[in-house]
């Protein structure tokens, strides 16, 4: 590219959805020159700018806009309903969970490959561990190991997850927690405001 060409405008990509083959297998992890790679970088601000335009939630997995390599891209805001979240944006490249904290619990999740990017889609209680230690890379290229808790920390094992082939669905026990999002809105999401 010339030095002269305005940079590339970002693009929103589309969604891999639910019973699509490359959501249930392992990502391929990339090599520092992969990462510090043209593509790789346009693929990373591709999916933020995917995540924050169509207001996706708040994690977006390579493998879920049809790239099957191991990178995540999570951006978490403080919302109405979640005011107390702290603003983040992590990138994860081929993370690996390396430490678990506390049972499993069941705690409300659901994702966008199972609706195409639409608002209505399941929602249910997926077991998930209170905090967890993650190794991973930056996308500088540098690994890093940080422990995550809270909603961030669910955020991050979601995520993780997609990136081995596993989705939401499987890590739910309790099949009577499934709801839809504007039921979930109804029943549940109120209830947290007024806790």
């Amino acid at each position: 590219m010339n030095p002269q060409d305005p940079p590339e405008k970002p693009e929103i990509l589309q969604l891999t959805q639910f019973g699509n083959p490359i959501l249930r297998k392992v990502a391929k992890h990339l090599t520092r020159n992969e990462i510090k790679s043209e593509k790789i970088k346009r693929l990373i601000k591709d999916m933020y700018y995917t995540l924050d335009r169509k207001k996706y939630g708040v994690g977006l997995a390579a493998p879920q806009v049809g790239e099957p390599l191991a990178i995540s891209a999570i951006h978490l805001q403080p919302l109405p309903w979640r005011p107390e979240a702290k603003e983040r944006k992590l990138t994860l490249i081929n993370p690996e969970i390396i430490e678990t904290h506390g049972r499993r619990t069941g705690m409300w999740e659901g994702c966008i490959s199972f609706c195409g990017g639409q608002k209505e889609f399941p929602y249910a209680k997926a077991l998930r561990y209170r905090k967890v230690t993650v190794k991973y890379t930056d996308e500088d290229g540098k690994t890093q190991k940080e422990s995550f808790e809270g909603l961030l920390g669910h955020v991050i094992q979601h995520e993780v997850d997609h990136l081995n082939g596993i989705l939401f669905v499987d890590r739910v026990k309790d099949t009577t927690s499934y709801v839809t999002v504007s039921e979930y809105d109804k029943r549940y999401r109120q209830m947290n405001k007024e806790a």
